[in-house]
């Protein structure tokens, strides 16, 4: 649906799910937005544990759409 967007927050499995039912709605990758929080441990860069592939969860997020998720390693 052309205007609108989507955010999604809460366990993956969720998630995964509601986004099968997003693109069977039509909505594209790039109104869809969700989060990665449960990925970060100490929220500022230094632990090391939200990382994927050359981001930091913590730093470069948590907020994504699904498109730049769609361009991280399939790590999490």
């Amino acid at each position: 649906p052309k205007g609108k967007v989507v955010v999604l927050c809460g366990p993956p499995i969720m998630i995964k799910f509601c986004l099968q039912s997003l693109k069977k709605m039509g909505y594209t990758d790039e109104q869809v937005i969700t989060t990665l929080e449960m990925r970060m441990k100490c929220g500022i860069g230094k632990c090391g544990r939200c990382n994927i592939g050359s981001h930091f969860i913590c730093l470069d997020g948590p907020v994504f759409t699904q498109a730049e998720l769609n361009e991280l390693p399939n790590e999490f």
